[in-house]
């Protein structure tokens, strides 16, 4: 694990800060108190003064007295506490003080046994750190710092000190520990420095806007800098990349393991570092063409050694970036000027990984009030950090009317950058900040007239917009297609032709991308990119509004085993397998080849189960590689001063089905076996076992008893054609049941399709595709029946296109795509597949 100590000199951040803080106590802001004087008379009080339990009650009562004078050290009630166990106890108090100032052994345990003994006379008594800093730096300021709670969260955030809250010694000496540090570490320029110093700096730091904002942006700057020099010597990249933490590297390669084409390359390149500890670019180039070569496309066109490298490098550094660019946006949001307005917390803030996977030598924030759903249609306090400096004042969203007509400083020597003129230009923009202006968007009163348009709103319209309503108003494209039972894809071309239909009507226009083409997307939706990097789509707040006052309450509609069949291709003798596995085991596993409907039959199953159409009840979420059991059960997130424990979609889950214990609840995990479930589920694996269920365990973050309840079922995906996943391990496959699911093109699926317009020809065209296609599959040496080609693949015929163009749409951009990917290293085999079909 990397040393504290050498993270607190990363990226030289504090250099940078320490050089601001040097530079704002020479500003009139500055206020050092007279600390040093106070703690200079107690040092030598304390020197000349033996310490027994006729003196003990004089000097813990001389302390509170230099606390109360004209500098507050600690809480008044602990000096207070402290002056009420001396006088009781005399004898033990003095002992205890002692063994403080003796500085052998551990301060940690020592400070925690003064505590315990606290206790012990009255349990009332609470001794914090800061009580015992105060006591400390009153024996010897030079070496102990003064301690605030604020100030250990503010220098752990900043710096990334992974530490869970711990004993108040532990804590105490953690940060003494680092204050030790940076105190030799600073003496090597200044040795006339004492630890007083020190503190001051992490309590200026931590307190004044001026320092944080300054030192944020000159360290965002400083990594722009290095990142554009990358793009012209990705050499340098190589090298940088090379001394990064083995465990960062090795946490890295786990994450593409088992990846294809550009990932693979990264994951050769990061084994090839781990390996010998070095990496050259003619290795990179070696790698590359590795790799590149198994693919008949060239996987490499839209990137370059920057760009593949960019999320290796980057990868220990975006919560850093992050955590800056949220002071800079706070210290924002605190301009007294700005005190009448509602603004957003943290919203927006994109690092320089904000074009996704390519990255970049840019990062940029923008704050904006709360009356906006989205940056894009709000006049906003703007800061850009890049190589060129940095540049801030007032910008305006892309569909706002105004967009381009920004108000911005440009700066480019980042030495120069004051936080005295940046604090002038955003309390200058402030009036046109909240003019109110015509933006870019549609009334809720147009929406209601343009959704009870039937010219304008098809009814497959009305079917996603209003399936994204019933999600809550957004979902990624995959969650939508998974929603409906339709491709992801399908959305494209129905939402570009009902947004024209709306622009035509409004009298509008489309708003143009950066490379001069209309997007058309905006009209209906904001969009942003997520933590696992799926764009999320989310509906226009007016449009969002409107499909409410249309839909009224959601009702619930009844879903009967009838229902199943009619929708789903499988017999009587399979669903009851299923049901009766459900009930008994409590989890299942639906496995099968690509295109046999494992996720639209798990829903479907579910709804049978309940007799209703009820999403309350249904959960669905997708494991893969990155999936944690923070995001699944719980975890500790970044938070305003500190982290806040955040709990997890599945933990969430069970707690409302153990209130609404009456009703059965089914939890659906598709591609169940691309996560580490041992590390999803952790202490919650053994609780999911069908004679485990309501028993109890104490949760590892907050010592919480917590139960997965016997009304909760779990129904996993499980794809057997997928070449990068490992066998599930033994002690997961004993608490599933495996039901396999196959490709049905049966009497069932040939009325269903010809109920939706296609010809007995074209199901006997598809018939004898599928027979060839499978048939070979299943006899090959290297794949077999868990590749067959499944039905989902033709299910469904769009009414606007013909039979002939739905089957070649099919054979070309989904089948052939499949069978090349099957038969990677024989695309004869593949050619003569597709040929005459």
């Amino acid at each position: 694990m990397e040393s504290y100590e050498s993270i607190l000199l990363k990226d030289n951040y504090l250099n940078i800060a320490y050089k601001r803080y040097l530079a704002y106590k020479e500003t009139e802001q500055y206020n050092g108190g007279n600390k040093i004087e106070i703690l200079s008379n107690l040092n030598e009080y304390l020197r000349e003064k033996e310490i027994n339990p006729d003196t003990v009650v004089y000097i813990v009562k001389r302390l509170q007295k230099a606390n109360t004078a004209s500098e507050f050290f600690v809480h008044e009630s602990k000096t207070a506490d402290l002056v009420e166990f001396a006088e009781n106890s005399p004898e033990e108090v003095a002992l205890l003080l002692k063994e403080l100032y003796q500085f052998g052994g551990s301060i940690g345990e020592t400070i925690n046994q003064f505590i315990r003994k606290g206790k012990d006379f009255k349990s009332s008594i609470s001794f914090d750190a800061s009580l015992f800093g105060y006591l400390l730096a009153a024996k010897e300021y030079a070496l102990y710092p003064l301690y605030e709670e604020a100030v250990f969260s503010f220098i752990k955030n900043t710096y990334g000190l992974a530490s869970k809250s711990g004993t108040v010694g532990n804590n105490y000496l953690m940060y003494l520990n680092v204050c030790t540090f940076v105190l030799k570490h600073f003496q090597k320029t200044q040795s006339d420095l004492t630890m007083l110093d020190v503190q001051d700096f992490f309590l200026c730091h931590s307190q004044s806007n001026k320092i944080i904002v300054e030192t944020s942006v000159e360290y965002l700057h400083t990594l722009a800098v290095k990142l554009a020099h990358y793009k012209k010597d990705p050499d340098a990249m190589l090298r940088d990349i090379s001394e990064i933490e083995s465990e960062t590297l090795k946490g890295l390669r786990e994450q593409y393991r088992n990846d294809e084409k550009v990932n693979l390359i990264k994951f050769k390149v990061l084994d090839r570092i781990l390996e010998k500890n070095f990496i050259r670019i003619e290795d990179l180039e070696q790698i590359k063409e590795e790799v590149k070569v198994k693919y008949e496309t060239n996987i490499l066109q839209s990137w370059n050694n920057f760009t593949i490298l960019f999320q290796i490098y980057y990868a220990d550094k975006k919560l850093k970036v992050r955590e800056e660019q949220r002071k800079i946006h706070q210290a924002i949001r605190e301009i007294i000027e700005f005190r009448e307005l509602t603004l957003w917390k943290d919203k927006v803030l994109n690092g320089f990984n904000w074009n996704q996977n390519f990255g970049g030598s840019r990062c940029w924030l923008a704050v904006f009030e709360e009356k906006y759903e989205s940056h894009r249609l709000a006049p906003q306090f703007f800061l850009a950090v890049s190589e060129n400096g940095v540049e801030y004042g007032l910008d305006y969203g892309d569909q706002h009317d105004k967009k381009g007509m920004n108000d911005l400083v440009v700066e480019t020597g980042i030495d120069a950058f004051l936080y005295e003129e940046f604090y002038r230009k955003m309390v200058s923009v402030l009036e046109e900040m909240k003019e109110e202006t015509y933006l870019i968007d549609i009334s809720e009163e147009t929406w209601i007239r343009l959704l009870q348009d039937e010219t304008i709103f098809k009814e497959t319209d009305k079917e996603y917009l209003l399936k994204m309503y019933e999600l809550g108003g957004e979902a990624t494209a995959t969650q939508l297609a998974k929603a409906l039972g339709k491709h992801y894809s399908s959305f494209n071309q129905p939402v570009v032709q009902l947004a024209k239909r709306i622009l035509k009507d409004t009298g509008r226009e489309a708003t143009i991308s950066d490379d001069g083409k209309a997007k058309y997307w905006p009209v209906l939706f904001d969009g942003e990119y997520t933590d696992n990097e799926h764009f999320l789509w989310r509906l226009k707040p007016n449009l969002e509004k409107a499909i409410g006052a249309i839909a009224g309450p959601t009702v619930k509609e009844n879903y009967t085993k009838e229902d199943f069949f009619s929708e789903v291709f499988m017999d009587e003798q399979q669903y009851e397998t299923m049901v009766n596995l459900l009930r008994y085991k409590k989890n299942i596993i639906l496995q099968g080849p690509p295109g046999v409907g494992k996720t639209f039959v798990s829903k479907r199953l579910a709804y049978s189960l309940m007799g209703e159409k009820d999403d309350t009840r249904v959960e669905m979420v997708q494991f893969h590689q990155n999936y944690s059991y923070e995001d699944f059960v719980m975890g500790y997130r970044p938070k305003e001063n500190g982290f806040t424990l955040k709990y997890g979609i599945f933990y969430e889950f069970c707690k409302k089905a153990i209130e609404n214990e009456e009703k059965d609840y089914y939890f659906i995990i598709d591609e169940i076996n691309r996560g580490n479930l041992s590390k999803i589920f952790g202490e919650l694996l053994m609780l999911i076992e069908q004679d485990k269920r309501d028993d109890f365990v104490s949760m590892s973050y907050n010592g919480e008893k917590f139960t997965v309840p016997s009304n909760v079922y779990i129904i996993g995906t499980m794809n057997t054609a997928d070449r990068s996943l490992a066998q599930l391990e033994v002690a997961l496959r004993r608490r599933f049941a495996f039901v396999s699911i196959t490709p049905n093109f049966n009497a069932k699926w040939r009325e269903f399709l010809e109920g939706s317009g296609v010809s007995t020809h074209m199901l006997d065209r598809i018939q004898y595709a599928v027979d060839k296609w499978n048939t070979v599959i299943a006899n090959d040496y290297q794949l077999g029946q868990g590749y067959a080609i499944g039905h989902s693949f033709f299910t469904k015929k769009p009414d606007y296109l013909t039979e002939e163009i739905w089957f070649e749409n099919i054979i070309q951009f989904e089948i052939t795509p499949l069978l090349e990917e099957y038969f990677y290293d024989r695309p004869e085999v593949v050619k003569e597949l597709i040929e005459g079909m």
